[in-house]
């Protein structure tokens, strides 16, 4: 592989990189470098192995010394992936041009979903909702792009009632991302007009009867929490409370107190197959 090293003009190239020739390259010519965000690696071995990686403009840099500058990660992944990809390589690039690797702002998700085309606008607040969804009382393990894009198509109609039924409210804490991933959960095993219903009422914190009961005691408690500390475990437990607040408005069962559910009340489609098959 040192014959890449050779020539000392500038020049680029598109080569099939092996998982060994990215283990020798980040062994031998990557002397200095950022710290390796492992997260990132994973997630993009994981396109790698989904076969969803795709040859761009942006690749594999190293400088006239024959150093590694750029593309540290995409070595990793394919090393990690175990993958052979093509991917742009660039010889003899100026060390002055470190400085201007990455200092632009990178695209988002939802810009990113949007530009590939075929599904019209995807708002981060479609993302958001989505997120929470699939969250659930997990942890977040967050998407690239190519993996979200496949989530958002298959659950875009679920998202899309929650953001119809709860658009927004006067009152703070109430119209979020939790809030609606719990509805868009419910989406698939819910009558959809008693979560019309249930969202009107949230959304106003005005009863109508005894039936809403449980959603006003839902209201009351976002409310609150909305002046709290806004961390992963005050997520987690509105996102719980509020399954519990809908889970017994379906049922019409009346609350005594609102606790947080410890399991999942509306599984997903995928999650039920999954639970079907273990």
């Amino acid at each position: 592989m040192n014959r890449f090293f050779e020539c000392k003009d500038r020049y680029s190239i598109i080569l099939d990189i092996t998982p060994s020739m990215a283990e020798v390259w980040l062994m031998e010519r990557n002397p200095h470098n950022r710290r390796v965000v492992e997260a990132h690696a994973e997630r993009m071995a994981g396109e790698m192995k989904a076969g969803r990686w795709r040859l761009t403009h942006q690749g594999i840099a190293f400088d006239t010394n024959g150093v590694l500058i750029d593309g540290q990660h995409r070595l990793w992944a394919i090393v990690l992936s175990g993958c052979t990809v093509p991917m742009r390589l660039f010889f003899n690039e100026p060390i002055e041009s470190l400085g201007a690797i990455d200092v632009v702002r990178a695209r988002t998700n939802d810009e990113v979903i949007t530009l590939a085309g075929g599904m019209g606008e995807v708002t981060r607040r479609d993302l958001a909702t989505l997120r929470a969804m699939i969250t659930g009382l997990e942890c977040y393990d967050r998407m690239m792009p190519g993996e979200e894009a496949i989530v958002w198509r298959r659950h875009r109609q679920a998202v899309e009632f929650a953001h119809q039924i709860l658009p927004n409210s006067r009152f703070r804490g109430v119209a979020n991302a939790i809030t609606r991933g719990v509805l868009a959960r419910a989406f698939y095993s819910g009558n959809h007009a008693k979560l019309r219903h249930f969202a009107d009422v949230l959304q106003s914190g005005v009863s109508t009867g005894e039936a809403d009961e449980s959603v006003v005691t839902l209201f009351r408690f976002l409310i609150e929490a909305s002046q709290g500390r806004r961390g992963r475990p005050e997520a987690r437990e509105r996102y719980a409370k509020t399954e519990r607040a809908l889970f017994a408005y379906l049922a019409g069962e009346r609350l005594g107190r609102l606790h947080a559910v410890t399991t999942e009340l509306f599984p997903l489609p995928e999650e039920q197959s999954e639970n079907s098959a273990a």
